[in-house]
């Protein structure tokens, strides 16, 4: 799960810079150079892909709820595993294991970091189709 929240990240990096170079005056300018019959294809293209990539994060954002009651649950499981190594201090190694676990599942990726992609994927679609 640690490897969503990276991914989020990642992509929101990548559609940063992105947005960034299509802001570039000179690319601006070099891609309106560009005749439609080449360019409006490879755009009609990237906006697809974006558009895959805006429903899968609308569907992620969608099960935000049970996140959330999970990560209820995750809390109260790390306070128990905390408890518990006072008291089963021979069992250390496994309650560990399982708080590294529970650590791991607890990095689920926010409604916050959900919607900013989210909001970069709109922009980006909304540049390629004023180029």
């Amino acid at each position: 799960m640690a490897d969503t929240d990276d991914k989020i990240k990642a992509l929101k990096e990548a559609l940063d810079k992105t947005s960034e170079f299509l802001d570039k005056p000179e690319v601006r300018t070099a891609l309106g150079q560009i005749p439609g019959s080449i360019k409006n294809p490879v755009f009609e293209g990237l906006r697809t892909v974006l558009n895959v990539i805006k429903t899968a994060l609308d569907e992620l954002k969608a099960n935000l709820g049970a996140v959330t009651t999970v990560q209820d649950l995750l809390k109260v499981i790390t306070d128990l595993l905390d408890a518990a190594k006072g008291l089963a201090s021979g069992e250390e190694a496994t309650l560990n294991r399982v708080k590294d676990i529970v650590n791991t599942l607890q990095s689920l990726p926010n409604a916050a970091d959900i919607e900013a992609v989210i909001a970069k994927v709109e922009e980006i679609i909304q540049k390629l189709s004023s180029l």
